[in-house]
C-alpha cells in the first residue's frame, strides 16, 4: 500500500491514511510475534551455553552437564569458576521432551570448555556422538 496518492488534497485524510497503515503494522508486527520460528533442538549443538540460554523461552527448563571426562578424559570444571556467562562453554549434546524449543521444553546438554572444543569434538558432536552421556537422551 503506498502513502503516495494524487487524490489527497488536506491534511487529514493524509493523516487518517498514515494512522491506518501504523495500525495495520502493529497487527501485522503482533502476528509476527505469536507465530516466531520454532527451534529445533538438534539446532543447539555447537552453540554457546549462553546463546543457548538466550533462545529458552520462560517457561523451559535446562539442565547442564559438563562432558569433559567421557569425552577428553579432563576434569569436569563446569560451574567452578566465576564466569556467569558461559560464552566459553559449548553445546556437544542436546536433548529434550520437544522437538522444538518451546514453553515446557525440559532441556539437557552435554557442554565442553573452548579449550577442549575442536572441529573433530563439533563434527562428532553434530552427527550425535555425545547424546549417549546424557540418560535424557536415552
Amino acid at each position: 500500500m503506498s502513502l503516495r496518492r494524487s487524490h489527497f488534497t488536506s491534511a487529514l485524510p493524509r493523516v487518517g491514511a498514515v494512522a491506518g497503515v501504523a495500525a495495520v503494522a502493529m497487527v501485522l508486527a503482533g502476528c509476527g510475534a505469536e507465530n516466531k520460528p520454532h527451534v529445533p533442538v538438534d539446532s543447539l549443538v555447537g552453540q554457546s551455553v549462553a546463546q543457548v540460554e538466550g533462545k529458552l523461552p520462560q517457561d523451559a527448563s535446562m539442565v547442564s552437564y559438563d562432558l569433559s571426562k567421557p569425552v577428553t578424559g579432563k576434569d569436569a570444571k563446569y560451574g567452578i569458576s566465576d564466569d556467569d556467562s558461559h560464552g566459553d562453554w559449548f553445546v556437544v549434546a542436546a536433548c529434550a521432551n520437544t522437538k522444538n524449543v518451546e514453553n515446557d521444553t525440559r532441556l539437557a546438554v552435554g557442554v565442553l570448555n573452548a579449550d577442549a572444543y575442536s572441529k573433530n569434538i563439533a563434527r562428532k558432536a553434530k552427527n550425535h556422538a555425545f547424546n549417549r552421556y546424557l540418560s535424557e537422551c536415552g
